[in-house]
């Protein structure tokens, strides 16, 4: 028999048709890193935030309290999530001038920083608990941006100092504790560039830029905080550099809207893997500047539909067990509004939980992950079975067996489904056996006329329990 999944996980393939060894065509709510060898159901995204959050939220921290903060990208209003996991509006921003929404946001030497379209405010971070608080001692207008961009401020700590993007400006807080000051203009970049990410980089800072969504050009910018220009700075033709997304000392950054990733070698891009997609100018996505974190050791981020789906939403994991396994890629977490129209905005790690702010065409709001719970509509695809040099003639019989790595929980399973000839859905199910002797799933089943064959792989868990696969062949 021909080996499916044989204990060596190869990730999301390119294609249905090209792939690495152990690499499927769609992984959703799947985990190959907890336990090598083993495939695991995820544990549940779900709902956290109830009717509380109203608006997609960008920007998030966890500030020096524990306690999280979620910020509107559009109405200026301000969510505090306790340690004890209660939601409270407690601050709507109203800046003298521009736009109200949060457009960066960082924790910086005793206060938290927000920014908006042409403002920066703040508050200590001692008067942050309740919304009375908010209203007490949030300073608004704190500073004046010169720029006023209207859709990126993003922020990072660097050393003493608090670094802002604002158009082709850097803008920069800095000083003594209780004395702080702002300037408006640390850093001018090139225009018409706009700095739409930003992260650290050593001892130095990474700018990652953005001048038009029909503009394939944008650079990354290696700065040293101090130095009156950059040190390093490449162009790639790129609509954009949306997001940095870190792997311990290694920084990757997600360019354009169709999928693809770089790895920065400290001067330059180089092209390193790309999300599978139907990308096309009618379908788009990207991932948003604060989509993007690190859980349990693993990089995770959030992918958005710009446009026609070009690939399912949620959020997905690059990582490996450790050193010695292939970093791989797949679809961790789906969130709870569904994997199609969905704007992933802001993906938070807090201790080994994670919040993930999201919005679809109806609904909003703060999931987190379920400890108690499985994803309970976990599943994979293959890619397209029939190796080229048999696909002359029909096939006819087919033979499954997934072997299980425990004993089956009870009402816990997986099922099979398949195409045979390019159907658009996986409609034809097939009929398996539970053997709870060599502890596997088995299918025999004449099916006529096999042009391509394709298999798809569902779960069935119940509440916290799921079957576990160790192997997987077919014939």
């Amino acid at each position: 028999m021909k080996p499916i999944f044989n204990g060596q996980f190869g990730g999301l393939s390119n294609s249905k048709w090209s792939g690495l060894a152990g690499s499927f065509y769609r992984l959703v709510g799947l985990d190959f890193h907890s336990t090598p060898g083993i495939i695991k159901v995820r544990q549940k995204l779900e709902k956290d935030s109830g009717t509380t959050v109203t608006d997609l939220c960008r920007v998030s921290i966890v500030a020096s309290s524990g306690e999280t903060f979620w910020f509107s990208y559009t109405s200026g209003k301000i969510w505090r999530r306790a340690t004890d996991g209660t939601w409270l509006l407690v601050y709507t921003t109203t800046p003298a001038a521009g736009g109200a929404g949060c457009l960066g946001a960082m924790e910086h030497d005793g206060y938290i920083y927000w920014a908006t379209e042409s403002r920066i405010h703040r508050i200590p971070i001692e008067n942050i608990a309740t919304a009375q608080n908010w209203t007490d001692n949030a300073v608004e207008d704190w500073g004046t941006f010169t720029n006023t961009d209207a859709n990126f401020h993003p922020m990072v700590k660097q050393g003493t100092s608090l670094f802002i993007g604002d158009a082709h400006y850097v803008a920069k807080i800095s000083g003594a504790t209780g004395s702080h000051t702002f300037t408006a203009n640390a850093l001018d970049i090139r225009q018409p560039h706009r700095i739409k990410t930003i992260t650290t980089y050593g001892i130095d800072i990474l700018l990652g830029t953005f001048i038009h969504a029909n503009v394939n050009r944008c650079d990354v910018i290696r700065w040293d905080t101090v130095s009156e220009s950059w040190s390093v700075i490449d162009t790639v033709e790129e609509n954009g550099i949306n997001a940095f997304i870190k792997d311990g000392n290694n920084t990757y950054a997600q360019a354009g809207r169709e999928g693809r990733i770089y790895y920065y070698n400290g001067s330059f891009l180089e092209p390193a893997l790309r999300l599978p997609g139907d990308w096309k100018p009618t379908k788009t996505a990207e991932i948003y500047p604060n989509a993007v974190t690190t859980h349990l050791t693993i990089p995770v981020f959030g992918v958005s539909n710009i446009a026609g789906n070009p690939i399912l939403q949620g959020v997905y994991s690059f990582g490996s067990y450790d050193k010695n396994y292939l970093k791989t890629m797949d679809l961790s977490y789906p969130v709870s509004g569904g994997l199609e129209n969905i704007e992933i905005g802001s993906v938070l790690t807090v201790g080994a939980d994670l919040f993930v702010s999201w919005k679809s065409a109806s609904a909003q709001g703060v999931d987190k992950l379920n400890w108690s719970k499985k994803y309970p509509s976990a599943y994979l695809e293959t890619g397209i079975l029939t190796p080229p040099d048999k696909r002359n003639y029909f096939k006819n019989v087919l033979e499954i067996i997934a072997n299980y790595a425990k004993i089956l929980p009870a009402d816990c399973g997986i099922s099979f489904k398949y195409k045979k000839k390019y159907e658009t859905s996986f409609s034809n199910a097939l009929t398996s056996i539970t053997d709870t002797e060599l502890v596997q799933e088995k299918v025999k089943e004449t099916i006529p006329k096999i042009a391509s064959l394709q298999l798809k792989i569902e779960f069935t868990v119940k509440d916290n329990n799921a079957c576990e696969i160790e192997s997987i062949f077919y014939e």
